[in-house]
C-alpha cells in the first residue's frame, strides 16, 4: 500500500462503483460487458494502493463504457482522467455517474485509435476479441503507445497468447491476478440472471 494516499478502502470503492448505472441495451458487436464492481475495485486497489500508479497521475481509460474504472481512478486522487468510448450512449451515463459521485473526468466520444497524448497509466476492460477477432490486442497495443504502465482485464483462456504477445512488443508482465467476474443478464443468449467468467487482471510495464 502507498502510505498517505489511502482515501477509500477496497470495499468502500466496490460499494460506490456498484451503484453506478450500466447500459441496459449494450451492443454485442462492441462487446459492451461492464466490468464488475469487484473486479474494478481490485484493479484500482492494485494500481493505487499496491503500486503508485494512480494518485497524482495522468490516467486514460480506453473503452470506458459507463465509466466505472475512470471514475474510480478519479476518486482515488488521479491528477487527471480521460475516459474514451465510441458509444455516446455509454458516455451519457458515464457523465451522470461521475456527477453523482463528484468525480472529475474528461470524456471523449472517439475511437481508441484516435487517442493521442502521453499518460502515466492506462486502465481498461477491453473487448475480449470474441466478436471482433483480436480486438483485445488492438486495445492493449494502443495502451502501450500511450503510457509506460497499463492495467487491463482479459479472459483467462487467452493468458498464454497475450503473455507471448506482450513480451514480443517489448513489455513486461509485472503481475497477473486471476478473478471470477460476474456479468448480469444483458443479451438474449444469456440463460441465467448472472453469469461468471474467469478473467486475469494484468499489470504491464515498459
Amino acid at each position: 500500500m502507498i502510505e498517505g494516499k489511502r482515501t477509500l478502502s477496497k470495499r468502500q470503492l466496490e460499494i460506490r462503483l456498484g451503484k453506478l448505472k450500466i447500459l441496459e441495451s449494450p451492443r454485442l458487436k462492441l462487446e459492451q460487458y461492464p466490468v464488475s464492481p469487484e473486479v474494478a475495485a481490485e484493479l484500482l486497489y492494485m494500481a493505487g494502493f499496491e503500486h503508485d500508479d494512480l494518485h497524482g497521475k495522468k490516467i486514460a481509460e480506453l473503452g470506458t463504457g459507463t465509466g466505472r474504472l475512470a471514475i474510480g481512478a478519479a476518486l482515488m486522487g488521479a491528477q487527471s482522467v480521460l475516459g474514451v468510448d465510441v458509444d455516446e450512449r455509454a458516455l451519457v451515463l458515464a457523465r451522470e455517474n461521475a456527477a453523482g459521485l463528484g468525480a472529475v473526468v474528461d470524456w471523449a466520444n472517439r475511437s481508441m485509435e484516435d487517442v493521442k497524448g502521453e499518460f502515466d497509466t492506462v486502465i481498461m476492460n477491453p473487448p475480449y476479441g470474441t466478436r471482433l477477432r483480436h480486438h483485445d490486442v488492438k486495445f492493449l497495443l494502443k495502451g502501450f503507445q500511450l503510457a509506460p504502465v497499463t492495467y487491463s482485464i482479459h479472459k483467462s483462456s487467452t493468458r498464454d497468447f497475450l503473455s507471448e504477445l506482450i513480451k514480443k512488443h517489448g513489455r513486461r508482465v509485472d503481475e497477473i491476478r486471476s478473478m471470477r467476474m460476474v456479468i448480469p443478464h444483458l443479451f438474449s443468449f444469456h440463460k441465467r440472471k448472472w453469469a461468471g467468467i474467469d478473467v486475469d487482471v494484468y499489470r504491464t510495464m515498459a
